[in-house]
């Protein structure tokens, strides 16, 4: 039963023998004659193909097309034209129906997701360490339920983050939005055609329009940056751009010689944009316009001599651009873990067969399910996309929940499992965590490196008492000081002297940060806003200092040096390398290296203790020998990430924090 209506959604076996096969003999070359009617647009499935070329090139190359990022906003203004085409133009001529339109989205939209959805972990049973397997399996059922865009906005980091490339359906976020955006688009236009006598239907979606946009410039203005990438009400203006460009192309037209520029204009000011944009800054924002009004004036033209001469010898694309989109990402990121991102072979050979599973997934996904799905009555055919819908949900939740677990390779599940090695106890709410029994016998203080260290000042105060914690990620300790998006830490800052007060004076305290970090990346600013340079690092480190002294008044403190950073993820590069076949060195960096780059907060800790007698002690001395600072031994990581010990990288500064209590 389960395979049957699997079957449904995917090849249908008793049409194989036909239809299936002379679809797999399909050239390329024949799409021409395949899809054209008096109903189709090539300018809209040039466009198609402009964007998924732009958006392919830029996962794979970015620095190609720097904006092909800006591609996506083509695909929706697209569907914001083609869905208010279908509702509004039905609505007009009374033959609009809610159970079609959405019966039709289905069949355009879930086959070849499903197909995505199920096939990955299948690839990937034997190949992907657990944790990771773990969550392919959680973002498959936000995928499959179109939330994931909500559920990536939530997840640390965002679309543009180093660490988002290896997240294998990233990609759905905009799936996501667009159906959101169709459950929301077809309720909204009947209850507008319903007052249509006294509320303009153009006009309230032009008001919508800018209001969605105003939040976009309020949102950006906040720094709510992902929020603002991610969620539908933030890109649902440019859908409704899409929307009138219907209305108004309903009561205007262009001259031929009018329609013929306009359609020039557009495409240039897409190529312009997605060749100079760059994701910096807020997106959607105000370049975000570019894009938008390029598609915009190509398909309010309707010029289609332009698009025919260039459309029919690459129709193909954008008709397959929607599996294309799908099954591009998927070979970025495999390119990714292979490490060979910027390897012009791979680079070329991950393009070409994003294209060649696309057209393989149009041709042999998408229109066989749609027509079986077509063949269907109302209620089978309903109960075909709940079935399959469900059990693609409750397969992502068994393995989510570790109830369908996979057979990766030994050493690599060992190696990609200590990324979740990590110290998880405090309390986000209180910033304190509390570890061991007994009187208390220390406090460290600091962000969240002083929350990875914490249990080895733990280990090293046994038979001496407990430890406190009293942390704040993303945090240095500074006087006086301000770090950006992290409201907390000011008054984090000025609490401690006010916490630490109800502490006995003989309880030392120990400080631990990211200091070079924080002033590196100028994550800190100060009352005056304007300093640089120099006099930024001199008053970076006068706070530092004056930090450390006010605590130091009432209780014992001591610095620690910084952590060294490795130049990668630790647990990350070493299991992708024996994933791909490699035999991996240990990870590490020079010592020398080390000591240049922590030069600065070395020199202010040293003036600390001349200052007001603060205590200095070294993780090097046990994490640095013969030169080299260790991320790993034995390929054993040592950190959790490329900066951050793991519990069994803090165990060897056991012996460091021992010296505290002798």
């Amino acid at each position: 039963m389960k395979l049957g209506i699997l079957a449904a959604f995917l090849v249908p076996h008793r049409h194989f023998t036909g239809y299936g096969m002379a679809n797999l003999s399909l050239s390329i070359e024949s799409t021409e004659r395949y899809s054209v009617d008096s109903q189709f647009r090539q300018d809209i499935n040039l466009l198609r193909g402009i964007a998924i070329v732009s958006v392919v090139f830029y996962h794979f190359a970015a620095q190609l097309l720097p904006g092909g990022f800006a591609a996506v906003d083509v695909f929706f203004v697209i569907s914001g034209f083609l869905m208010t085409k279908i509702i509004a133009g039905g609505l007009e001529a009374q033959t609009f129906s809610l159970r079609r339109f959405y019966t039709a989205r289905c069949k355009r939209i879930i086959p070849a997701l499903l197909a995505l959805c199920l096939l990955l972990p299948l690839l990937m049973w034997f190949w992907l360490p657990a944790l990771e397997f773990r969550r392919l399996g959680n973002y498959i059922s936000y995928a499959i339920l179109f939330i994931s865009n909500i559920k990536l906005n939530k997840d640390a980091g965002g679309y543009f983050a180093t660490s988002s490339h290896e997240n294998w359906l990233l990609h759905t976020w905009s799936l996501s939005v667009e159906w959101q955006f169709y459950l929301a688009l077809p309720l909204l236009l009947m209850a507008l055609h319903l007052v249509r006598k006294r509320i303009s239907m153009m006009f309230s979606l032009m008001l919508l329009a800018i209001c969605s946009f105003i939040g976009c410039v309020i949102y950006a203005s906040a720094g709510n940056l992902s929020s603002l990438f991610y969620l539908m009400p933030f890109r649902a203006w440019e859908m409704l751009c899409g929307g009138l460009v219907w209305f108004i192309s309903q009561r205007y037209t262009f001259s031929r010689a009018r329609a013929r520029l306009c359609a020039l204009v557009g495409y240039l000011i897409i190529a312009a944009s997605v060749v100079l944009i760059t994701p910096d800054g807020a997106w959607p924002g105000y370049l975000t316009l570019f894009p938008v009004l390029g598609t915009m004036l190509v398909i309010a033209s309707n010029y289609q001599p332009l698009a025919e001469s260039i459309d029919r010898h690459c129709r193909w694309i954008g008709l397959s651009s929607y599996s294309v989109y799908l099954w591009h990402w998927p070979i970025a990121v495999f390119i990714v873990y292979a490490d060979r991102q910027h390897n012009a072979l791979w680079i070329t050979s991950g393009i070409a067969l994003s294209f060649l599973l696309g057209w393989l997934s149009w041709v042999l996904i998408e229109q066989p399910a749609n027509k079986s799905l077509s063949r269907l009555s109302a209620p089978a055919f309903w109960l075909v996309v709940l079935a399959t819908v469900s059990g693609c949900y409750i397969f992502g939740n068994l393995v989510k929940y570790q109830t369908l677990v996979n057979s990766p390779n030994p050493l690599v599940n060992q190696i990609a499992n200590e990324a979740e090695n990590k110290n998880r106890a405090a309390d986000p709410k209180t910033s304190l965590s509390y570890y061991g029994t007994g009187p208390l016998a220390a406090v460290i203080v600091g962000d969240s490196h002083a929350e990875a260290t914490a249990t080895a000042l733990a280990a090293a105060a046994q038979g001496h008492g407990s430890v406190m914690g009293m942390t704040w990620s993303g945090c240095p300790n500074l006087s006086d000081a301000h770090v950006d998006k992290n409201e907390g830490c000011y008054k984090f800052n000025k609490s401690l002297a006010a916490r630490l007060a109800d502490i006995p004076s003989t309880t030392p305290v120990v400080i631990v940060n990211r200091l070079g970090h924080y002033a590196e990346s100028h994550l800190v600013h100060f009352d005056d806003k304007n300093i640089v340079g120099i006099q930024y690092l001199h008053t970076y480190a006068e706070s530092m200092i004056s930090m450390a002294c006010a605590l130091n008044q009432h209780h014992k403190v001591y610095l620690v040096r910084p952590v060294p950073e490795m130049n990668v993820n630790v647990p990350r590069y070493l299991s992708h390398a024996l994933m791909m076949g490699k035999q991996p060195q240990d990870v590490s960096i020079q010592e020398a290296e080390y000591r240049k780059k922590t030069e600065f907060i070395w020199q202010a800790q040293d003036r600390a203790v001349n200052q007001c007698g603060v205590k200095v002690i070294d993780p090097s001395r046990w994490l640095c020998t013969d030169g080299r600072c260790m991320g790993s031994k034995n390929l054993q990581p040592l950190y959790f990430d490329d900066n951050h010990l793991s519990e069994t990288g803090n165990r060897v500064l056991v012996p460091m924090f021992k010296e505290i209590f002798r």
